[in-house]
């Protein structure tokens, strides 16, 4: 989207002022106004731009998420409230039957990390990877998010905490990630296996190229809505000088 700056509007004000000021030394009102004056128009130009960048980055995220959705299998079962989408190979690995850690992407494109341990109950995790440690939020025994048969528990997180633990394992796929699963107290240990965190860093990095998508999707529009608030203060300044 190109939108040509109001120059017209300057070079009217800047006459009147010029015009002005041979009779007159400008005031700081005057001044000040003059400055505010040039900055929409220098405000546009940076407005357009931006949109001219986000245009460019939407363009490549929309190809990146074209070529990596094609590694993702949607999962729909009347038994669900809503469908989701799953790394393929993994549908059928799902839900776990012992202890380990999978990451999936709901319907309205959310992240969930769901952690499953054999013969003990949890409420939390924390995981490690390199130098950093990152725990999730409690989710309590309820038999919805958190959910025990007699020998296994499985909890699905969600939200800020669990999107921090993805970037985390997505940034250090290559070496080692431990989750430690806590009930108030340690009560297991899991050295994440390749493929469970191959199959979480590659949800990761879906998830996070729709959101900074939908965050573009959200700033072009945003943008254009302040371009034309520019232009209308400009045109308003121009018809109060041709009065």
């Amino acid at each position: 989207m190109k939108i040509r700056p109001i120059f017209i509007s300057i070079l009217t004000a800047a006459t009147f002022m010029t015009v002005s000021c041979n009779s007159h030394k400008k005031s700081d009102a005057e001044v000040e106004r003059e400055n505010w004056l040039y900055s929409l128009n220098d405000s546009i130009s940076k407005y357009q731009k931006r949109i001219e960048t986000a245009d460019n980055e939407l363009k490549t995220i929309h190809d990146e998420i074209g070529n990596m959705i094609v590694n993702f299998d949607h999962v729909s079962n009347p038994r669900l409230v809503e469908g989701y989408y799953i790394y393929k190979g993994w549908s059928s690995r799902y839900p776990l039957s012992k202890t380990g850690i999978v990451a999936r992407i709901t319907q309205d494109e959310g992240f969930e990390l769901i952690a499953a341990l054999s013969g003990g109950h949890f409420n939390q995790i924390s995981v490690n990877a390199g130098n950093e440690n990152v725990e999730s939020s409690v989710v309590a025994h309820d038999q919805a998010l958190n959910y025990r048969t007699s020998s296994l528990n499985t909890v699905c997180f969600y939200g800020s905490a669990a999107d921090s633990i993805g970037d985390l394992i997505s940034r250090n796929v290559s070496g080692t990630v431990t989750v430690t699963f806590l009930n108030g107290a340690k009560s297991g240990t899991l050295t994440v296996p390749e493929d469970q965190k191959e199959m979480i860093a590659a949800t990761w990095q879906l998830f996070s190229a729709q959101r900074h998508a939908h965050h573009l999707e959200g700033e072009i529009p945003m943008l254009s809505r302040r371009i034309d608030a520019c232009r209308r203060m400009l045109e308003a300044n121009d018809s109060t000088l041709n009065k």
